[in-house]
């Protein structure tokens, strides 16, 4: 009798490695499999490249799985019949099933979910071995089992998408694996060739310009309060920018005595750009043309505004401030528990990302303060609450018929 037993006792501990490696090798994620792939341990490098062939894998694992369980409940059989007789045989299969899933199936997945690279790494050369050893059952089975699946699914796999990415950031950032900065870091730079010029520039009604008939002198006090290293210039009229006013320039001039001089004379061609533009467009076209501002033109090829390198690198980095700027915060800050403040001019590539949501618009709208406009239909007032399946968004500031602040209640 005791033979029986160590065997049957033998054959459910093998039951159980199969099983844990069956859920280690499947549970593993991309990265791991990366990791895996450098590592220094042959094990690990071999584990990786058992990953990448599930069909043997699987198969090689599966009918070893099912050798040993066949083979337990054929001994258990047996030694029932010789010990209480054939009546008792239906009591013990029920208890042999108990007993498989609480040790060699539940138990075992669990344990291998927490540990699957270890568990891999040491199950990777046994797994190989019975692969030789099964290679022409293996070869029949997936045969059989291929031409089926032909029949009955003629779909690609789906490849990795960018969503999925982000949830892997998210989840790496949930776990502390990353930094909440470095996440929103990594989240920008794939939503990087997803926004527009227009989202990030600045409005015409705001650009600060000199008449190009203005003296080296008499522009002094404006550059002064301005605060730039660049001007716009224009001819006659502020919307019709006719080139850009370089500081080291102007100061140039002011050195060799020119004061009087036209700064008509000093300006620098201006870079016209569409408004639909996207940003990592933007950014490659300042770092080929070495240059720092671009002027943005709208479908009527009117002023829209002016982009600089600035408002390109606050797309990746947040909003950066010189000396004499004053901060005026974050575009998204947290006042309490699902309640925020957000900016008019928030990205809404950078709302989705933030909240995790996806907001219905038309391409023409590219900012939270132009999604209201549309939702509305008209120009808000403040106070005035707008309720989508987003949230709800409060107009908490105006200024004249241009929404500055809004008060945003996440769902």
């Amino acid at each position: 009798m005791m033979p029986y037993v160590i065997s049957i006792i033998g054959l459910l501990i093998l039951s159980a490695l199969f099983s844990g490696t069956e859920t280690a090798f499947t549970s593993l994620s991309f990265i791991q499999t990366k990791e895996l792939e450098s590592s220094s341990k042959r094990g690990g490098r071999l584990a990786a490249q058992l990953s990448k062939k599930p069909d043997l894998l699987l198969t090689t694992i599966l009918i070893g799985n099912n050798l040993v369980n066949i083979a337990a409940s054929a001994l258990t059989t047996t030694l029932v019949i010789q010990l209480f007789g054939s009546y008792a045989v239906g009591y013990a299969t029920g208890v042999l099933t108990l007993v498989v899933l609480i040790f060699a199936e539940i138990t075992p997945k669990q344990i291998a979910i927490i540990h699957n690279e270890l568990i891999c790494i040491a199950a990777a050369y046994p797994i190989l071995w019975l692969s030789y050893l099964l290679r022409p059952i293996i070869w029949l089975i997936n045969g059989i089992s291929k031409s089926i699946t032909r029949l009955v699914s003629r779909g690609e796999r789906r490849p990795i998408s960018l969503q999925g990415i982000l949830h892997v950031v998210h989840m790496a950032e949930r776990q502390g694996v990353v930094e909440d900065y470095e996440s929103d870091m990594v989240k920008r730079i794939f939503r990087f060739d997803n926004i527009e010029v227009r989202s990030i520039m600045t409005h015409r009604t705001e650009v600060k310009s000199l008449d190009e008939q203005a003296t080296v002198k008499s522009v002094l006090p404006s550059l002064v309060e301005y605060g730039h290293s660049r001007i716009p210039v224009y001819s006659k009229h502020p919307e019709h920018i006719s080139g850009v006013l370089l500081i080291r320039d102007l100061i140039k001039a002011l050195t060799d005595n020119r004061q009087q001089q036209r700064i008509k004379e000093l300006i620098q061609p201006p870079l016209f750009v569409s408004e639909n533009k996207k940003v990592h467009e933007m950014f490659f076209l300042f770092k080929s043309q070495k240059l720092h501002m671009a002027v943005v033109l709208d479908e009527y090829g009117g002023l829209a505004g002016v982009v600089t390198l600035e408002d390109v690198m606050e797309v990746l980095f947040g909003e950066l401030y010189d000396e004499h700027e004053v901060s005026d915060g974050e575009r998204i800050t947290r006042i309490a528990k699902g309640v925020y403040v957000l900016q008019a001019d928030t990205p809404i590539q950078q709302f989705q990302d933030n909240f995790h949501c996806k907001i219905e618009h038309s391409r023409h709208v590219s900012t939270i303060g132009g999604y209201i406009n549309e939702v509305t239909g008209q120009i808000p007032v403040t106070g005035q609450s707008i309720t989508t399946d987003a949230g709800v968004f409060t107009i908490q500031s105006m200024t004249g018929n241009r929404i500055d602040l809004i008060r945003y209640h996440a769902h």
